[in-house]
């Protein structure tokens, strides 16, 4: 069986982490597979060390434009008929174009498109609902020329799956190879951040987060709400792993609120899961999520975690878990906050017992019983 995985960059992010992991799973597995991508050096680099060939699609681009949809569309198709693929399986939005790429081939392989997020369809999404009807009718079209449509997060699904229009679909957690991560552990991981940051962060109660600056991740909710953080517990400070279109913006917040001192931008890092021991607790206060890969790497890293109620949040950490907090609300951030400020081991614990859920090898295992049955 041969497989191609299409994402629209090849940057740092949880999307491209879930391509790469599941290439090499399947390659592991004995099947053939090969990525498309767009701009970005991390994805193809990672591909490269593990002799996964790879396609560099420069139509593909991150902002949507009608000129280069048409040029994806095009560029898709010419790589498709040069290969014969058996699954094409597209991985954002803007990739979903591709399914007319395939629909147009004489020989059509079949097509599976993953869903990880509803982004503009999400209902904390706020935008005009002319963009919301827009969106609607773009997934409601291209939508029909993919064989399969699969959700990481059941919430998703659910709220997908009332409004009628997408068909054929499946709910696949990610998954990771616990085996494949290798932590710094939390001494090592501090003092590289007292390092980058010029800080000293030994008897900080280090608050710590993994994400693109953008609105998604809403990231301007911890920079708001610092002081508050500060006043209850003095010895907070705050660390983002990342970067993205708000950091000059968030940069100059923080300036402009006379926190840098205590709250860091540190920029994107290579195998960024690597440091996070170094966090008393890792945070993600996120508009809308599918299910994120940061999450279930603090999960695989033995660290509470205090997120936001969206999306496949609960999915991970549980509902009943206190480690979800209202969104957009500060008075309950806190307050769950103090919860594990005061007790961290009690969080760990629970959470130790979360990982089989999210098992690279049962991931993989759903995908390549899913190709198969589509390949019939």
């Amino acid at each position: 069986m041969k497989i191609l995985l299409v994402i629209t960059k090849s940057e740092i992010g949880g999307a491209q982490v879930f391509v790469l992991n599941l290439a090499r799973a399947l390659q592991q597995a004995g099947l053939y597979v090969e990525v498309a991508a767009g701009e970005g050096n991390f994805l193809f680099e990672e591909l490269q060390k593990h002799n996964i060939s790879y396609h560099y699609l420069n139509s593909l681009k991150r902002d949507f434009s009608v000129l280069n949809s048409f040029y994806f569309i095009f560029d898709l198709h010419r790589l498709l008929k040069r290969n014969n693929y058996d699954i094409v399986h597209l991985n954002s939005s803007n990739t979903l174009f591709g399914a007319i790429s395939t629909y147009l081939l004489k020989k059509k392989p079949r097509t599976l498109f993953t869903f990880h997020g509803l982004s503009l369809l999400d209902k904390n999404y706020k935008t005009s609902r002319t963009i919301k009807f827009l969106a609607k009718v773009y997934f409601r079209f291209f939508l029909q020329f993919v064989d399969k449509t699969v959700f990481v997060s059941k919430l998703n699904f659910d709220e997908s799956n009332e409004s009628g229009f997408i068909r054929n679909i499946e709910v696949i957690y990610n998954g990771l190879d616990e085996k494949e991560m290798s932590f710094l552990c939390k001494d090592e991981a501090r003092k590289y951040f007292c390092d980058k940051c010029g800080t000293d962060f030994s008897d900080s109660f280090l608050i710590g987060s993994t994400g693109r600056l953008a609105y998604q991740k809403n990231y301007e909710f911890l920079i708001n709400n610092f002081s508050l953080i500060k006043e209850k517990i003095p010895e907070a400070k705050i660390i983002i792993i990342g970067e993205g279109p708000n950091y000059d913006m968030f940069s100059k917040k923080i300036c402009t609120l006379g926190i840098a001192n205590d709250f860091f931008l540190v920029g994107p890092i290579k195998e960024s899961y690597r440091y996070i021991k170094a966090f008393d607790v890792f945070t993600l206060p996120s508009r809308y999520e599918g299910l994120s890969i940061s999450l279930i790497e603090a999960i695989f890293a033995d660290i509470p975690i205090l997120a936001s109620d969206v999306g496949g949040n609960s999915e991970i950490v549980g509902n009943g878990s206190n480690q979800l907090f209202r969104l957009d609300d500060p008075i309950d951030y806190v307050l769950k906050l103090l919860e594990i400020h005061k007790d961290r081991n009690r969080f760990i614990e629970s959470n130790s017992k979360l990982k089989g859920n999210f098992s690279i090898d049962k991931m993989v295992r759903s995908y390549r019983k899913l190709y198969e049955i589509m390949v019939g």
